[in-house]
């Protein structure tokens, strides 16, 4: 029994969920037995579940299952809903509906769609003929009575409940049992009637929502609780407050948070301050998305199409296209799906098979990623584009990002990161160490599991909290280095306030007293140019008569010098590293601390 109860107690996880509900895409991540956060299968054994709904017949597809019927039963298939969430039918821009069409209704649009009821099933009352045929011993079947056409209305709302609670089901299936608590993410862009709205749409479906999460800062939890664990796994996270070796995280950092899905782009600027997020710009391009991957793939393959079989097909096409090509493409759509996936996991090349694609005639073609990231080179530079244009709208250069975070599934292309990974600083990683299709519902459970360890303080007040605009630093505290202009940053502007620094400087064996200038900086942006190698034309060359290329510009961040703060002075010290310790108020003062490690108690105090 003892044996029974320590094994049950080893495997006993929180029912918690994270759920990352895309406008296209979702996902469903759990806290596993080790505690850790993981996105999970459905029961058709997909970790990417289209936000799809299909009525046909008698029948509801849902998820992946029902994407498929696109080609086929289009106006009753339903896809695009999330985003059509607290809007009204007049706020609704109705060209980008390229499902089931919305009919107008007073508060909310809506779908109909056709279906088709069980017939009644007949009396089992017996009637003469009945009678006769048992009398004379002979059995009549009776035919089984025809489904009655008729036509469902759904609102967004409806419609979004429906898709959630087939999620939290998936969710049950793999626990076992209920869960209990539940974050769910949307998108940095969202209006409190959104939010409001999709919590309630999730609440009727059964899920107890703790917070409706914005989607950049389910990045920045998953991709920073994440990382640190694989850091502390390899044994390289030491203590910036000792000096101890090893691999330290920055801990002021500016971070722009890539999400690429489907039918958007978005970009938020933060400043991160040990685990403290403040949003310094943001931005979003409707236009671009995954999906413009997909048109580019459709040309392509309709190329090759008609190349081979001489068969005339144009796509993407337009409204007035016949039926023909737009089942065609609705074909291509699907198998194109698993082409980017294929380009996104291999170096190989990725194949694409439509049977019947037109006129009864099938594609079957390749395309490598080298191919691929030609025809895909415009759409990674108008995503770089956007990226420069936010950061800049945020009063940053890109030289000035610590760190690139990507998500979303068309993040995933290598090329797409080595083009962005040259727009920044060579020093600054864009990260795509967690899987960008699933990091957002690893954030969310991470978030989840947080929310609901809290006991003493209820959650809604945090929430509430949260919700409440802060004070931040709006200039660096720095220390000038010795016979330099340069400053040494120990606070990082964009910090929160109240906010405390500690920092290690070691001191050089026989040096008995340090002195400490502290200021108040400016991040600035040091420009060279740096004169480009030429090259001398060997013996029988033809001298190129083009122009001279003009000189490379190297970008450096700085921190300048703006204001002196005050001296800490330090003396009679025995060989051991000094700690500085900065603390600034909430209504801007500033106090520091210096002492020498071991020796706090002889710490010297100075208000600046």
């Amino acid at each position: 029994m003892l044996r029974q109860q320590r094994v049950k107690t080893v495997w006993s996880a929180p029912a918690i969920l994270g759920i990352n509900f895309g406008q296209s895409y979702a996902s469903i991540a759990v806290i596993d037995k080790e505690g850790h956060p993981t996105c999970i299968a459905n029961e058709e054994g997909e970790r990417q579940i289209a936000c799809a709904i299909s009525y046909v017949g008698e029948q509801v597809y849902f998820g992946n299952g029902a994407k498929p019927h696109l080609v086929k039963n289009g106006k009753n298939t339903m896809m695009g809903f999330r985003n059509l969430l607290g809007h009204t039918y007049d706020e609704v821009d109705h060209t980008a509906i390229l499902t089931a069409p919305l009919i107008p209704t007073s508060e909310t649009p809506a779908y109909t769609v056709d279906i088709l009821i069980p017939a009644p099933v007949p009396s089992k009352t017996a009637t003469p003929a009945s009678r006769s045929a048992a009398a004379s011993g002979t059995a009549t079947p009776v035919p089984a009575p025809e489904p009655v056409p008729s036509t469902k209305t759904l609102t967004v709302p409806e419609v979004t409940t429906l898709f959630l609670s087939t999620l939290f089901t998936s969710a049950k299936d793999f626990l076992g049992v209920k869960p209990t608590a539940c974050v769910i993410s949307a998108p940095t862009w969202f209006t409190p009637a959104q939010h409001e709205a999709l919590r309630d749409a999730a609440q009727k479906a059964g899920i107890n929502i703790l917070q409706v999460l914005d989607e950049a800062a389910a990045v920045l939890v998953g991709y920073r609780v994440g990382l640190s664990e694989e850091r502390k796994q390899r044994g390289l996270l030491g203590s910036p407050e000792e000096g101890d070796a090893g691999e330290t995280e920055k801990r002021d950092k500016k971070v722009v948070v890539l999400d690429m899905g489907e039918t958007s782009l978005g970009v938020s600027v933060v400043a991160v301050s040990e685990g403290e997020y403040t949003v310094l710009g943001k931005g979003r391009e409707d236009k671009l998305g995954g999906r413009e991957f997909d048109n580019l793939l459709l040309k392509h393959f309709a190329k090759e199409f008609t190349k081979k079989t001489k068969v005339a097909l144009d796509l993407p096409c337009g409204e007035s296209a016949p039926d023909a090509d737009k089942r065609a493409e609705a074909k291509l759509r699907l198998a194109v799906e698993h082409t980017k996936r294929s380009l996104s996991a291999s170096s190989g090349a990725a194949t694409c098979a439509v049977e019947s694609l037109k006129d009864g005639l099938d594609l079957s073609s390749a395309v490598n990623r080298l191919r691929f990231d030609g025809l895909a080179a415009g759409v990674y530079r108008q995503v770089g584009s956007k990226m420069t244009e936010i950061v800049n709208a945020a009063g940053l250069d890109l030289v000035q990002i610590d760190e690139v975070l990507l998500a979303g599934s068309s993040t995933l292309f290598p090329g797409l990161q080595q083009h962005l990974s040259l727009l920044v600083a060579p020093t600054t990683p864009v990260t795509a160490a967690i899987d960008p299709s699933e990091v957002i519902a690893v954030g969310c459970a991470l978030q989840a599991l947080h929310l609901s360890n809290l006991q003493e303080v209820k959650i809604g007040d945090v929430l509430k909290l949260a919700d409440q605009p802060v004070d931040c630093l709006a200039q660096p505290i720095a220390i000038a280095l010795p016979g330099s202009d340069q400053l040494v940053t120990v606070i990082g502007s964009g910090a929160p306030l109240p906010v405390r620094r500690r920092v290690a400087l070691p001191v050089e064996k026989g040096v008995e007293k340090v002195a400490l200038e502290l200021w108040e900086g400016k991040d600035e942006v040091k420009v060279e140019k740096v004169e480009r190698e030429k090259f001398e034309p060997e013996e029988g060359d033809e001298e190129d008569e083009e122009e001279e290329e003009e000189d490379e510009e190297v970008k450096t961040p700085v921190v300048s010098k703006s204001a002196y703060l005050g001296l800490v002075e330090l003396a009679g010290l025995k060989g051991e590293n000094v700690l500085l310790e900065i603390i600034v108020h909430r209504g801007a003062g500033v106090e520091a601390r210096a002492w020498e490690q071991g020796r706090e108690d002889e710490a010297v105090k100075v208000e600046l």
